[in-house]
Order: structure tokens, then C-alpha cells, then sequence
């Protein structure tokens, strides 16, 4: 689990490691598209810009230091890349 406040004040994001896929990074509301993840754009309805801002630099430090996947919940073209179930990741 990695603090990421900003969108609310207790906002997590979690780093999963998976034998065959290796880290996956799974943001949930820390960045809610795409294009807000590349142009650090921050929603008015987050609770906190700076502390947004500052978790999306940590979501970066960890992407590049663990070599992971980022996974943006509510990017649809995102999540339809990705596989659903029955299809699984290892």
C-alpha cells in the first residue's frame, strides 16, 4: 500500500508484484485519466493540489524504480487494453 493523499486526504494506491507480469501499480483515484497522469492535471474536486501533485511524483518514483506497470482505474481505454475475467495476470 503506498499513501498517495490528495484526491482525499487518506487515499492509498496499492503495488502489487506478480511472478510473470512483475509490479503492477494501481492508482484508483490518484490520477483519474490518462491525459491528467500525462499533464499532472489535478481535478478541483481533489481534496489537496499540492499533496496531489506531490503523490503523483511518488506514483512516478515508484513506476521508475520498480520498472512497473501503471495502471490508471478509470482510464476506459486503459482498462480495455487490459485483460478481464476469466482472463488473469501471473
Amino acid at each position: 500500500m503506498l499513501s498517495t493523499p490528495g484526491h482525499t486526504l487518506g487515499h492509498q494506491s496499492l503495488l502489487v508484484h506478480l511472478n510473470k507480469t512483475g509490479y503492477v501499480l494501481l492508482t484508483g483515484d490518484a490520477t483519474h485519466f490518462q491525459s491528467n497522469w500525462d499533464n499532472r492535471r489535478v481535478p478541483n474536486f481533489n481534496a489537496d493540489k499540492a499533496l496531489s501533485l506531490a503523490s503523483l511524483e511518488k506514483i512516478a518514483r515508484v513506476l521508475e524504480e520498480k520498472h512497473a506497470q501503471l495502471w490508471i482505474n478509470h482510464d476506459k481505454p486503459s482498462s480495455d487494453a487490459r485483460r478481464h475475467a476469466p482472463a488473469f495476470y501471473e
